[in-house]
């Protein structure tokens, strides 16, 4: 099996990488990576995962694997057929021959797996046989100790320059919160942007820290390991529907209380009150960040509830579903 990966950041990580690695627990010889091995021909490959294929180049050679029998299956993990073009990365998917290119790709693929239902929604209009596979981390960062009344506490958000575009919705909430009077102050964290990005969004003062781009994803894990309340804002249009709510993944398997807004995927997710909080008006990110904030029992409260059940995004309780999805014979359910 090879997981052919459309890049080496997150989502390389979370739809190749990460489900090799778990594949090779149980038994299977996996690899993964932008590249194709150079022998793929000769190889013995009996699967290939193609994350986003639409290029002529890639295209090329998905159509040469059918040829040599491969078993082809294809992963999204947005909806390139709904898109925000005020994300530069989704408004590249506009090109007639990217959109036909991936078209084409999944057509003759034996099945196309994603990361959420409303996505495999979408997809299933394209294919008759569509495979829901979420988004896991390992379960090593279930069992990390967290100290739930820092001295200094930190509010984060992390994203990329595909999703700085949503950060202007909480950038009042954050800006009065980093001038908050707690005895030890707050200090706002910015993962995956630098600071004059951040300005740019409307963050101010001298208690916002951004760490910019964080290629490394272990290190960008490490990073965001150090917030105390997550915020994760999202405006309510299609695109953002059929995403996986990563965040809350990451949040609750670290114990860290989040804060999103009420849009499809973490409605899904997150009990208000209990395991999460869901903004529904802008207004409200500076009540939850606030009770969050002013309430160490309530940062515990909220941040363990979700890290219980966390244990069904850990790696080892999605491996059999990739290999379902890409042992499984054309039409027949998993």
């Amino acid at each position: 099996m090879h997981y052919w990966t459309a890049d080496g950041s997150g989502s390389g990580m979370y739809r190749g990488v990460l489900p090799a690695m778990s594949l090779d627990w149980i038994g299977h010889k996996p690899s993964a990576g932008m590249r194709l091995p150079e022998d793929w021909r000769e190889h013995g490959l009996d699967v290939v995962v193609g994350c986003r294929l639409a290029k002529p180049g890639a295209s090329k050679t998905w159509r040469e694997m059918r040829d040599h029998g491969i078993r082809l299956v294809l992963d999204l993990d947005d909806d390139y057929f709904h898109l925000d073009f005020t994300n530069p990365v989704a408004r590249e998917w506009a090109n007639p021959v990217l959109r036909q290119g991936l078209l084409d790709n999944i057509a003759i693929s034996d099945t196309v797996t994603c990361c959420s239902e409303p996505l495999a929604e979408v997809l299933r209009d394209y294919h008759g046989d569509v495979r829901v596979v979420p988004n896991g981390l390992p379960a090593q960062y279930l069992g990390e100790v967290r100290d739930y009344n820092p001295e200094v506490l930190s509010v984060g958000w992390a994203g990329t320059s595909s999703t700085v575009h949503e950060l202007p919705g909480v950038a009042r909430a954050l800006n009065r919160i980093a001038e908050y009077r707690r005895p030890s102050g707050v200090e706002v964290r910015l993962v995956g942007i630098d600071s004059p990005t951040a300005v740019a969004c409307g963050l101010r003062g001298q208690r916002l820290g951004a760490l910019g781009w964080v290629q490394n994803f272990g290190h960008y894990l490490q990073a965001v390991s150090a917030f105390d309340v997550w915020v994760a804002p999202y405006r309510d249009i299609p695109f953002n529907a059929a995403k996986y709510p990563t965040k809350f993944l990451e949040s609750s398997i670290m114990g860290i209380p989040l804060i999103a807004s009420d849009v499809e995927p973490y409605r899904r997710v997150i009990r208000h009150g209990e395991n999460g909080f869901l903004v529904k008006r802008e207004h409200e990110w500076g009540r939850y960040l606030k009770a969050l904030v002013d309430d160490p029992g309530l940062r515990q409260r909220i941040g363990m509830a979700a890290r219980a059940e966390a244990s069904g995004s850990i790696l080892q309780a999605l491996n059999r579903q990739w290999e379902a999805a890409l042992t499984a014979r054309v039409g027949v359910a998993a």
